[in-house]
């Protein structure tokens, strides 16, 4: 019974005190005050432009440029993915050549990538509406199609290792395999439509490339141009690709 009226004292003693205190810095404010701003700084991850104020890459696509909708660009949102777009769609004729945007290593080349049955992509894009957001599992493997993974080291982005991705591809050149070197500009494949709705279908709509620029550092990966303006984002892309 005694703990029960302490408790009681204790609870009708914090109340008062944050009647007669300034709402604004009293102690229960505060600490739900500094509680949201430690949730803010461990889930805001923002691009920061100096990052590549010096950065320049090959278009990935000869004579295709850089796309002006935002819908094509880093951040636009995937609804029927629950998830957002972390890159550039180039879109192009079926088959047309794809390029390295810069020198390095292949990481990953889907030489003998099968298109899944349009009724499993469904039921894969259902299970990321019921967990929220796009796994990785699913993007990767499911949603990129046929892809290449290159490793630029940290030469590209001082202070970060960084991959470029390509994907929904319709072929892969048969010397993109594990551990070849690349050169800026060497061949790697055809666009497709691969991972797409239009490529379980059977048909070729859709055709374009899904380009990607991946920074690493600490235990972060943050996207090209996350989380910025359209006008600041097309403003740094557009001096950061060149024919």
């Amino acid at each position: 019974m005694l703990k029960i009226i302490l408790i009681v004292f204790l609870y009708v003693l914090v109340i008062s005190a944050q009647s007669l205190e300034n709402p604004n810095t009293s102690p229960l404010y505060i600490l739900g005050k500094i509680s949201k701003q430690k949730q803010k700084i461990e889930t805001t991850e923002s691009f920061n432009p100096d990052w590549v104020r010096d950065l320049k890459l090959l278009l990935p696509c000869e004579n295709v440029q850089l796309p002006k909708r935002p819908s094509r660009l880093p951040n636009a949102p995937r609804t029927y993915r629950n998830g957002t777009h972390r890159g550039i769609d180039f879109f192009s004729n079926w088959g047309t050549d794809v390029r390295a945007v810069a020198k390095g290593s292949v990481i990953r080349a889907d030489h003998n990538f099968k298109e899944y049955p349009a009724k499993f992509r469904e039921n894969m894009l259902r299970s990321s509406g019921s967990v929220g957001h796009t796994p990785s599992d699913i993007f990767n493997n499911v949603l990129l199609g046929q892809a290449i993974f290159l490793d630029h080291g940290f030469e590209l982005i001082p202070g970060f290792r960084t991959i470029s991705i390509y994907a929904h591809l319709s072929s892969i050149d048969e010397n993109i395999i594990g551990g070849a070197k690349v050169e800026a500009g060497q061949y790697l494949g055809k666009t497709g439509n691969s991972g797409t709705k239009a490529s379980t279908l059977g048909t070729r709509k859709e055709s374009h490339l899904h380009w990607e620029l991946i920074l690493q550092k600490d235990n972060k990966e943050i996207y090209l141009g996350k989380g910025m303006a359209y006008e600041k984002l097309y403003s740094m892309l557009s001096t950061i690709f060149y024919k």
